[in-house]
């Protein structure tokens, strides 16, 4: 009897791994674009689509690397920034949680209001006085052919584990 619950449990841990990989894939974070929600070295499984959307947290190629960044704005929206740092888009001010504070940060260099080009995202780190982001020309709005897929959940360290949002 043993010996079947370990075969079954065997069995569904093999083909648990097996889907996970299949429709996701694990990374590890770099850089801290992303804290307090991400922060470096936090393994992350990201899953392999490219239906995401405003707030999401996604994985993208950039320069042969893979960064985390969040979805502010989508293809043909307006995104501008206030005096504060908050950011407004298509007129509304963007409800962001998830920051420690907005503040105007000094280092970018897109003229506002800035329109999103078709099939690409307006990303910010979460992090903001330290992102490299889309309010950078050298890295601008990510094309969706270069969307790995959404950050779902953090795997790594075991005491953070759980979903990101």
């Amino acid at each position: 009897m043993k010996r079947l619950i370990v075969i079954v449990v065997g069995i569904i841990i093999s083909v648990s791994m097996i889907l996970i990989a299949t429709f996701g894939t694990f990374y590890f974070v770099y850089g801290n674009d992303m804290e307090n929600v991400l922060k470096e070295n936090d393994l992350v499984w990201v899953h392999k689509t490219k239906n995401v959307g405003r707030g999401d947290v996604v994985a993208f190629y950039y320069n042969n690397k893979i960064l985390v960044r969040r979805i502010i704005a989508l293809n043909g929206d307006k995104v501008d920034m206030d005096q504060k740092g908050h950011m407004i888009v298509n007129d509304k001010m963007v409800k962001e949680d998830y920051l420690k504070k907005a503040s105007d940060y000094k280092h970018r260099d897109i003229v506002y209001p800035y329109t999103v080009s078709k099939h690409s995202y307006f990303v910010l780190g979460d992090n903001r006085s330290l992102s490299v982001d889309s309010r950078m020309k050298d890295l601008g709005t990510i094309k969706k052919k270069d969307i790995i897929g959404k950050v779902v959940l953090r795997l790594w360290p075991l005491n953070r584990l759980g979903g990101v949002a």
